[in-house]
Order: structure tokens, then sequence, then C-alpha cells
């Protein structure tokens, strides 16, 4: 339900209200429309269930960061192998001992995924939201391997981690909103100050 509430949101946003000028408005709109389409369908391979949405969802990670150079590639690299292991020890260290999670377990590992992706890449939004996507995304098929040793059942890109996934994404948005709507006023109020020191003198 919260991907769901999430994603409609999204769509709402982008084909209503956003600007018809804006270049991302098509992409966000069209992709929030298929994940709605796609979160209940999943595939089969190898007696492992995947998620449909997970397909598109690495698959935009992917596409927004082809172009960079080898050296950001080589970097995104090592920040999708940190969260991946991050991701992974948090369903371990919760398996063994889950007394722990004291606080919903998908708002916990949310702000974990928000935190490394952030101190990961404290500027760029789309790398954040790339490294963000693949590391968990590759995190879950560990975790699936892992369970199906022990005939455990676990599903890639299920609505839980699609759940995790919008929440995170929608704190990265909402902060990323917040600092340029800081930056926007302190501009504006410098701009006010050199005003009034041009009027004085």
């Amino acid at each position: 339900m919260i991907f769901l509430f999430m994603a409609w949101g999204a769509w709402i946003t982008a084909t209503f209200i956003l600007d018809k000028k804006k270049t991302f408005r098509l992409p966000v709109a069209m992709g929030s429309l298929m994940l709605i389409i796609l979160h209940s369908k999943s595939i089969t391979i190898y007696s492992i269930q995947i998620g449909a949405a997970s397909f598109l969802l690495i698959f935009s990670a992917y596409l927004l960061v082809y172009q960079g150079t080898w050296l950001k590639k080589i970097y995104l690299f090592f920040s999708v192998m940190i969260i991946m292991l991050g991701y992974i020890g948090f369903y371990l260290l919760e398996l063994y001992d889950p007394v722990w999670v004291l606080v919903d377990r998908k708002i916990l590992l949310s702000v974990g995924l928000l935190l490394i992706g952030w101190m990961l890449y404290p500027v760029s939004f789309v790398y954040r939201y790339a490294a963000i996507v693949i590391g968990s995304l590759q995190g879950e098929v560990f975790l699936s391997v892992f369970f199906s040793k022990w005939k455990m059942p676990y599903p890639i890109g299920s609505n839980d981690y699609l759940d995790v996934l919008a929440l995170t994404i929608s704190a990265l948005l909402t902060v990323y909103a917040a600092r340029r709507l800081l930056f926007g006023v302190k501009r504006a109020v410098k701009d006010g100050f050199k005003e009034k020191k041009q009027m004085v003198h």
C-alpha cells in the first residue's frame, strides 16, 4: 500500500501538476504507471520468483548512469557493493536476532539506505538513486540465492521491497526539495540585503 500510494502520487504529480516543459515529466509519469501495473506481476526463473517491477527499476537505474565517465562507473561499482552488503547485513542480523529491530523494519531499512546513499553521493541525486536501486536489488538477489539453499523461498523485488524503496525515494525527494527550498530562501535573502545596501549607498 505504501508503494502504490507513492507511485500514484508520482503519476498524478507528473501528469497534472508538473510544468509540461519539464523534460523528466513524461519518463516519471510513464515509469510510475508501469510500476503500478507491474507491481503484482512476477516471473519465475530457476524456482526463484522475481517481481516484474524489479526489471523496470534496475533498467531505469542503469539508463540514468550509463553515460557517465569510467571514474564515475568505478565509484558507482564500489558504492553499489557497499549498499548491497549493508542491505544483506541488515536482513541477516534481523534473522539472527529480530528483537533489536524495535522500529518498523521498513522505516529502519529505508533510513539506512537513505543515510548510506547520501554519504556516498552527497551531491548527485541521480547517482544516489541509481546506487540505492542497484545495490538493494543485488542484495535481494543474494538473499534469494542464500535462502534457496535451505529451501526457504525469498522473492526478489517483493511488495515489501517496493514499500522500502518507495519510502527511501520519497525521503530522498523530500530532503532534496527541502535543500533546494532552503537554498532559494538564502539566495532571496542575500539579494534583498544587496538591494537594501544599494538603496542606502
